[in-house]
């Protein structure tokens, strides 16, 4: 059962979003936030080639952008603050500085579920974009990410696992059973195969698993000439599920670990957010 959530802030539109939605799953399961917000002072501060009299203009730049780091930080932390005593949502606020992918690395390892925006970044002040931060928190984390998009769709009332049998895939439908996100909602599996019988006895076997875990599930088998990750989208607007719960995606047409390819298109196409454990 998650116990606490960790809500990385930034100024992103998909990261408001992110905000709103563990505020949402707090009020749900009654458990506190922590805020972070990072200040990127190893960036911000990084040498660069300078010409005569450049090492003195970059020190006083680089102490304006670390003024305004730190200031944007306080803001995006007061304003969380302030958002989760309006919903009587319990909260800390907690600033760090380092480099964000191996700082918000070490913080989560402390929290159950932490909670992202899908173009969330954390090197605002030096750099226009930041998926390298999400993409390596993905990979290393270990623990449960949800990836929230911007404008995210209201919540249906249901939730699609993609299940293939594979080590990882259980691991994070496991750990999704265990979180309590599920609830009272209609849990379904979902498993896409080239061969309607396999994909169905696969996602029978996730749906065996959850009910060992309390949880009651529909089995779905999904044969499509979409790609992989289409097929998953369609099915998940059919079913109204507010949403995707995923590991790693081997069993394919393809055969390709679902990071390489399934993982990138869900995570530029989806309007849902998605639950990955890797």
């Amino acid at each position: 059962m998650i116990e606490d959530i960790l809500v990385c802030l930034e100024g992103s539109s998909s990261g408001a979003r992110a905000s709103e939605v563990a505020i949402e799953v707090a009020q749900r399961l009654g458990v506190p936030l922590v805020g972070l917000a990072i200040v990127d002072e190893p960036d911000i501060n990084a040498r660069q080639a300078t010409g005569i009299g450049g090492s003195s203009y970059k020190q006083q730049r680089d102490e304006v952008l670390l003024e305004d780091a730190k200031a944007q930080a306080k803001g995006w932390l007061d304003a969380f603050a302030e958002r989760c005593r309006a919903a009587g949502v319990t909260s800390r606020a907690l600033e760090l500085r380092g480099r964000p992918d191996t700082t918000i690395l070490e913080e989560l390892q402390g929290h159950d579920l932490t909670i992202l925006g899908r173009h969330a970044n954390f090197r605002f002040e030096t750099q226009d974009e930041d998926h390298q931060t999400r993409d390596t928190i993905l990979r290393h984390a270990g623990k449960p990410v949800m990836v929230v998009p911007e404008g995210s769709a209201a919540a249906g009332p249901s939730i699609l696992i993609c299940y293939d049998g594979s080590l990882a895939s259980r691991r994070a439908l496991v750990s999704f059973a265990q979180s309590g996100l599920a609830g009272e909602r209609p849990v379904h599996v979902a498993a896409v195969d080239d061969d309607g019988a396999t994909a169905w006895e696969i996602a029978n076997k996730g749906c065996k698993l959850l009910r060992e875990l309390e949880v009651r599930a529909e089995p779905h088998n999904i044969v499509s000439t979409l790609s992989i990750a289409e097929a998953i989208l369609e099915r998940r607007a059919k079913l109204d599920a507010g949403l995707i719960v995923l590991g790693a995606y081997t069993r394919s047409r393809f055969s390709r670990m679902l990071w390489g390819s399934v993982t990138h298109d869900l995570l530029a196409a989806s309007t849902v957010p998605l639950y990955l454990h890797y």
